[in-house]
């Protein structure tokens, strides 16, 4: 069974925004993509994703469908990777910039 801890979770998501930023990836404003575009990438609800991320006493475990999910975003090329990303932006822009 897939599992990672909330910390490896939090690992992988400056893992990918390293990577992104690497590409150099932004949103059409210029700015760097925000750890809030994951939630959307990952298709888990934004509540969930800051539990899962933060830390705090209401943290949410990260579930087996969501580890796996990140194994096989992390067997893509870098190239298939990068392009999942830039598909997911225009998403991200309109639900949180209209």
């Amino acid at each position: 069974m897939d599992k990672i801890t909330n910390e490896e979770f939090k690992q992988q998501i400056e893992r990918w925004q390293a990577q992104i930023a690497l590409a150099d990836i932004r949103l059409p404003n210029g700015e760097a993509l925000p750890d809030k575009f994951f939630h959307l990438f990952l298709g888990v609800g934004y509540s969930t994703f800051k539990k899962m991320i933060s830390g705090k006493e209401s943290i949410r475990e990260i579930q087996p469908y969501t580890a796996r999910t990140i194994r096989f975003l992390n067997k893509l090329d870098d190239q298939v990777f990068l392009s999942e990303i830039r598909l997911c932006i225009p998403h991200y822009i309109n639900k949180y910039q209209d």
